[in-house]
C-alpha cells in the first residue's frame, strides 16, 4: 500500500490504493515521505477545526459587541443592512429557542 503522487517539488500530494497513471510511485507505509504527508494532513484538519471553533466564538463576540453598541446608542439596529438585521434576528431567536429548551430540560430533572 500506498501508491503516491508527487508535485513538482517532489512532495507527496496524494495517497492511492492502486496506480492511476504512470506518474504514481509505490512506497512503504513507513516511508518518511508518506509519514510526512499523513502528519501534514492531520495537522491541516486540526487547524481547520480550530479555525471553525474560533469562527463560532468570534460570531458570538461580534453579536455581543453589536448589542453593547446599540445599548450605548452608538447606532440603532435599523441602520444595519437588512441582510445583517435578518441574520442577527435569526441567531437571537435561535439562541432564545435553545435556551428555552435547555430550561425545560433542566426543570424536568427535578420531577422524577
Amino acid at each position: 500500500m500506498p501508491y503516491v503522487r508527487r508535485n513538482k517539488e517532489g512532495r507527496v500530494t496524494h495517497l492511492l490504493d492502486s496506480p492511476s497513471d504512470d506518474n504514481n510511485e509505490w512506497l512503504e507505509l513507513e516511508h518518511d515521505d508518506v509519514v510526512a504527508f499523513l502528519q501534514q494532513s492531520a495537522n491541516a484538519k486540526a487547524l481547520k477545526n480550530t479555525l471553525h471553533t474560533s469562527d463560532a466564538e468570534m460570531a458570538r463576540v461580534l453579536e455581543d459587541v453589536i448589542d453593547i453598541l446599540m445599548e450605548k446608542q452608538v447606532f440603532v439596529f435599523t441602520e444595519l443592512p437588512e441582510a445583517v438585521q435578518d441574520k442577527l434576528n435569526r441567531r437571537k431567536k435561535l439562541r432564545h429557542d435553545v435556551n428555552a429548551l435547555s430550561n425545560l430540560i433542566e426543570d424536568d430533572e427535578g420531577i422524577l
